[in-house]
């Protein structure tokens, strides 16, 4: 499968992104809206003030393929990580239940000092940070997908 971000266009290319104000906080939520994200693949350190993330995100950047009339599209494993952590909260998720997959559907600073992770289904993390810092990095190469996410 060769995947590419438009017709006639280059190769799928890695994503490494720096998100340091509000503008490349949305950035990177826009490229982790609907990641597929395994509650076991969650971490946070909290003696080095860092929250991790594995996340199985939609590459909303490449076209589908068609093989014998069915769309292809792609998915592909990265890393997300939040520096400056110094507490997190969770709403209606159980941390603890690592065979749980939550659907992110978007990343959010508030004025209160917090950036939310929001989930379907109405979960939450809520993430304090001193100052915001994130990095996402496309960690494989992505993987064919025939479910591409749909919102009504």
């Amino acid at each position: 499968m060769n995947l590419t971000h438009e017709k006639n266009a280059m190769p799928y290319a890695p994503l490494k992104i720096i998100a340091e104000d509000h503008e490349d906080l949305q950035v990177i939520a826009a490229c982790l809206q609907d990641a597929l994200i395994p509650l076991s693949g969650m971490e946070y350190d909290a003696k080095k003030g860092e929250f991790h993330m594995v996340v199985n995100r939609f590459c909303w950047e490449c076209n589908p393929e068609s093989i014998e009339g069915q769309s292809y599209y792609a998915r592909v494993a990265a890393g997300l990580a939040f520096h400056h952590v110094k507490d997190v909260k969770k709403k209606s998720l159980d941390l603890q239940n690592e065979n749980e997959i939550v659907n992110l559907l978007t990343i959010h600073n508030a004025n209160d000092g917090c950036i939310h992770l929001v989930f379907s289904g109405g979960s939450e993390i809520k993430l304090k940070v001193d100052k915001l810092c994130c990095h996402l990095k496309d960690m494989d190469e992505p993987y064919p997908t025939s479910h591409k996410p749909a919102h009504p």
